[in-house]
């Protein structure tokens, strides 16, 4: 007999025993008889005399109803071990079904032109028909394949439950990504009886995934023959083959080390082995021809943040020329329409110069199909981009210095700020009122008792120690910047390596503030920024009389970034994401936040975890992706004032403002899904490999299950139990 079940036996045994106890506690602590008073005491003689039922010693007289109850378990679960007559048939298949859910999947081709019937559902019948064909010993699992592998069932027989999984598969807005698909799969039937691996999906993968295969036997370098010492050698050590070989005076073992290094020289060790797998395939789409916008990108322009320009590319991937007409929008307002011609295989690049105006700072790019030959395709998810403009804002910008040309002049190549002036007297004699609708204030070798209040951003050249909002561990003499933070938004395109400094203070980052380091003298931190409640600051340790970087490019680009960064304008390199893939996006002023809400284009909710200020996700869906960070609750009876972690299982109110938020766009941009010409056949492990067949009809095999049997076993206990109970047998 076979036990067959997903439950592992061990879980079973320690559940059988867990119910076993309580049945014994059960038993003992039954209803007590309730005492009665009555006239004629000797009536009740008999009962008044009887022991006291709740000594467990005197509870087991009657064994009868316990014996019950054991045997009941116990057919409960043996049931759940899902025994079978025997084992399964030697002709038995374990199969893995893999069915493609990428993106190429949606094109509505599934039943040659009509266009009502997508990919997908074409490949789910033929799942389905695939699972009803298999024989009664036959086992399947049912995978998901599109950027991720996903098992959606264990391995088990019931057709039934396998139809339901695979009606319940969608398609997904990303590329598929085969090489993981086929390495999971293989994981899964490795050392299993007959294993099956059948791939239903229309072939639209890159010839670099299909050569990720072998279906080679891995060589045992382990077994190669012994080989004999050296002449020379101490006794008892071996001969090792070397570049070059060793002429060890074996000619058989130089010959097997010869050959098995011959055999690795022309080995992928990273393809994954289908050695041993009966690796079958059913192709699904019937079209090719296809014109997509495989990039899709927006700025505004670093001098003039009124006007900004798009870039698009469309390519076709169809052998025939087409036609299209190309729109483009903001928001929901059309701002540029025309038609385009795109020949066979080639691409179009659309670069929209000095825009402005616009009512909305989402952008969308359209391909609308146009009446007669090559204006149309079956793949429309590739025929819509987004992207976000960043939002443009005119900054006001505040100077507490005392005359400073140099800054001064900096200021001047930025024409969307707006520049005052205070001496830093007149600053402390009403900060509030000063700093009062200022986005940013920047003060020059003067640091304030207390920092500007929200939403004001705050920027510092050599800030005194007592008052740093950073704080200072020491000053160096004369530092060198050994490092720069090039990922940051404010040392973008900046370098500071050659820069000369009379001293600088070196400052105590802590991450847990959300504070970063931006430039480094060896490891003394020179340059440093802060989110903190909204706002953001930036500190440098250096004077601007001390050294020679205003008299370098850098320094005005080093505040353009600043600003930019202020303004949320650093957002500009950022406008579009790719599905497929892990989306990191920053988030500003989000320290001790884990965790962060996704609103899905479809409107849909999930939880991404946060580390660093940075919200990371998997990329599933095209369109517009709204990140918010909401403060975390507080710590109820917790005397380390350490925030309580939100239930994941409900998302914050609708009245519940978020700390930070932030608008990504994502799109398909992926040139290899969009070519959606559909293989007939495939050939995995690259030239020479092995083309792959459509899976034949399956040996019919019966495999006899008890487990009905035994339920109705146990409900037949059930009655027998019931009936001596009321007839007073076992009580």
């Amino acid at each position: 007999m076979n036990f067959p079940t997903p439950i592992p036996t061990t879980t079973l045994a320690y559940a059988a025993i867990g119910a076993g106890v309580l049945t014994i506690v059960a038993y003992v602590l039954k209803i007590r008889r309730r005492r009665f008073e009555v006239p004629f005491s000797m009536l009740w003689q008999r009962v008044l005399e009887q022991r006291d039922a709740n000594a467990l010693w005197k509870q087991l007289k009657r064994l009868l109803s316990l014996l019950l109850m054991f045997v009941l378990l116990g057919l409960l679960f043996f049931a759940a071990l899902d025994p079978t007559d025997g084992g399964r048939p030697p002709q038995a298949r374990t199969v893995v079904v893999l069915i493609d859910a990428s993106a190429s999947m949606k094109a509505t081709d599934g039943e040659g032109d009509t266009g009502n019937v997508t990919r997908m559902e074409v490949a789910k019948r033929h799942a389905r028909a695939l699972v009803d064909s298999m024989g009664g010993a036959d086992v399947a699992m049912i995978m998901k394949v599109d950027g991720q592998a996903t098992p959606l069932s264990r391995f088990h027989a019931d057709a039934a439950l396998h139809g339901r999984t695979i009606d319940a598969i969608q398609a997904s807005d990303t590329p598929a990504d085969l090489y993981r698909a086929l390495g999971a799969a293989s994981d899964a039937l490795r050392g299993r009886q007959n294993p099956l691996l059948v791939l239903i999906s229309d072939g639209a993968y890159t010839d670099q995934q299909l050569a990720a295969a072998t279906f080679d036997p891995p060589t045992d370098a382990g077994a190669a023959a012994p080989v004999a010492p050296p002449p020379g050698a101490a006794p008892g050590t071996a001969g090792a083959p070397a570049a070059p070989p060793v002429d060890t005076g074996d000619a058989d073992a130089d010959a097997e080390i010869k050959r098995r290094r011959q055999a690795y020289e022309g080995k992928n060790l990273a393809a994954v082995d289908l050695s041993g797998i009966d690796v079958r395939y059913i192709p699904v789409g019937t079209r090719a021809d296809n014109v997509g916008i495989i990039a899709f990108n927006v700025r505004r322009y670093v001098a003039n943040k009124a006007a900004y320009e798009v870039f698009i590319e469309v390519q076709n991937f169809g052998t025939e020329a087409a036609r299209r007409q190309l729109t483009l929008y903001s928001g929901d307002t059309a701002i540029d329409v025309q038609p385009i011609e795109i020949p066979a295989g080639q691409k179009v690049r659309k670069i929209y110069r000095e825009l402005s105006g616009g009512t909305d700072h989402r952008l969308r790019a359209s391909l609308r199909p146009v009446d007669g030959p090559g204006g149309s395709d079956p793949f429309g998810l590739d025929d819509e981009a987004f992207a976000l403009l960043p939002e443009r804002k005119r900054q006001k910008v505040l100077l507490v210095t005392e005359d400073n040309l140099f800054l001064e002049g900096a200021m001047l190549v930025y024409d969307n700020i707006e520049v005052f002036k205070l001496t830093p007297a007149e600053y402390d004699a009403g900060p509030a009122a000063a700093s009062a609708d200022m986005n940013i204030v920047v003060f020059d070798e003067h640091t304030p008792a207390e920092l500007p209040p929200p939403p004001a951003h705050a920027m510092y050249f050599h800030p005194a120690p007592e008052r740093s909002p950073i704080p200072v561990t020491k000053t160096v003499d004369r530092p060198r910047i050994t490092e720069v933070a090039e990922e940051h938004p404010v040392m973008r395109w900046v370098t500071l390596s050659d820069v000369n400094f009379t001293d600088a203070h070196a400052f105590k980052v802590d991450r847990a503030r959300g504070e970063a380091w931006l430039a480094q003298a060896v490891r003394d931190v020179v340059i440093a920024a802060r989110r903190d409640q909204g706002r953001k600051i930036l500190v440098f340790g250096f004077s601007l009389a001390g050294t020679d970087l205003p008299m370098r490019v850098a320094f005005p680009l080093m505040l353009v970034n600043a600003i930019d960064w202020f303004a949320g304008d650093d957002a500009d390199l950022m406008t579009t994401y790719v599905t497929g893939q892990r989306l990191k996006v920053p988030l500003d002023g989000v320290a001790g936040v884990t965790d962060a809400v996704v609103v899905r284009p479809d409107g849909t909710m999930t939880w991404a975890p946060v580390a660093d200020g940075v919200a990371s996700f998997y990329g599933t869906r095209i369109g517009f992706h709204d990140i918010r960070a909401y403060a975390p609750p507080e710590a109820a009876g917790d005397d380390a004032g350490n925030p309580r972690p939100r239930d994941h299982t409900t998302f914050p109110a609708d009245d519940e403002a978020p700390i930070a938020e932030r608008e990504i766009a994502a799109n398909l941009g992926s040139p290899e899904e969009s070519d959606i010409a559909p293989a007939s056949t495939l050939t995995l492990g690259g030239a020479g490999g092995k083309t792959l067949e459509a899976p034949g009809t399956f040996t019919k095999s019966i495999q006899r299950r008890f487990w009905t049997l035994l339920l109705l076993g146990l409900l037949a206990l059930l009655a027998v139990e019931w009936i001596t109970y009321h007839r007073r047998i076992t009580v």
